[in-house]
């Protein structure tokens, strides 16, 4: 989404720094508060599911989490689009650091790396993403723009968590059973999607940035209208299509998992990243692609 000269994820509805409606599963009700620590992996070294509750405009979840993959389930209980991308905060940093950084017009600092999290989704959906995470700072922010066209994370949707190093074996990420690999300027995917249930491997083989929205286009719709309808259009009326997911902005060599239920229909990965060299959202570079559901 596009988040002003930040590096926008312009997701419009998930973006990245630089700098639809789904029921809710049973286990959400169990959700543990937002101020405990995650459960550390057991030893079967499954991902441990992290809760990350969305609201105008807060991120809640929990304030240290085992290193390893990591399961980012996230819950929309706002009003607006919203979405939990991490980034590592490297070379000893803070969230202080980050919010100063965050004052300046230009892009974000070097030491400000995105490693993936859950994309946009709209009120009262749910996602998940998985990611490896490395003992450090992070922060899990939303960048998507309001009907203002501020940034949620200027409204202060930005919340700092210590990864912490795992007391047993490190998970790893599930096994997909499909691949999108994401480059300069695409989606290259392992096999035609089909409908069902899909663990989804992205990784970006690209030299700069980039990031993976799923959208669920309305009937008749493309993904050059979202695309113009979230560029050029600004957000203007209905929007063209619903994000339902995905993996925000992960650096050159990065990988995660999300998973996706795709009943019939048309869908779309579109990237917003803002181009390393022109500033202007990947999509803008034709970073798309349509495929339809059957």
């Amino acid at each position: 989404m596009v988040a002003g000269s930040k590096h926008a994820c312009l997701l419009v509805l998930a973006g990245v720094v630089a700098a639809c409606r789904s029921d809710r599963p049973a286990t959400d009700a169990a959700k543990a508060p937002a101020a405990a620590d995650a459960t550390p992996a057991a030893a079967t070294a499954s991902p441990p599911l992290v809760h990350v509750t969305a609201t105008d405009f807060k991120l809640d979840l929990p304030a240290k989490i085992p290193a390893g993959a990591v399961t980012m389930h996230l819950m929309n209980e706002g009003k607006e689009m919203h979405q939990a991308m991490i980034a590592r905060l490297e070379g000893g940093k803070t969230m202080a650091d980050f919010a100063q950084a965050m004052k300046s017009n230009g892009p974000l600092p070097g030491w400000v790396k995105f490693v993936g999290g859950p994309n946009g989704i709209v009120p009262g959906a749910t996602t998940t993403a998985t990611t490896v995470l490395t003992p450090g700072n992070y922060v899990a922010i939303c960048v998507i723009p309001g009907t203002d066209g501020v940034s949620h994370a200027a409204k202060g949707m930005v919340t700092a968590f210590e990864v912490t190093p795992a007391t047993g074996p490190e998970a790893a990420l599930p096994t997909a059973t499909d691949t999108v690999v994401m480059k300069d300027y695409g989606f290259a995917t392992s096999r035609p999607m089909a409908g069902g249930s899909h663990t989804i491997l992205v990784q970006n083989s690209g030299p700069q940035e980039h990031e993976l929205v799923l959208l669920k286009l309305e009937p008749g719709k493309t993904v050059k209208d979202f695309g113009d309808w979230a560029t050029t259009g600004g957000m203007k009326g209905p929007p063209p299509a619903l994000p339902i997911g995905g993996v925000g902005g992960m650096q050159p060599g990065g990988s995660a998992v999300f998973t996706a239920d795709l009943a019939a229909g048309d869908y779309a990965f579109i990237c917003f990243v803002p181009d390393a060299k022109d500033g202007k959202p990947h999509v803008m570079h034709g970073m798309t692609q349509q495929f339809a559901v059957k």
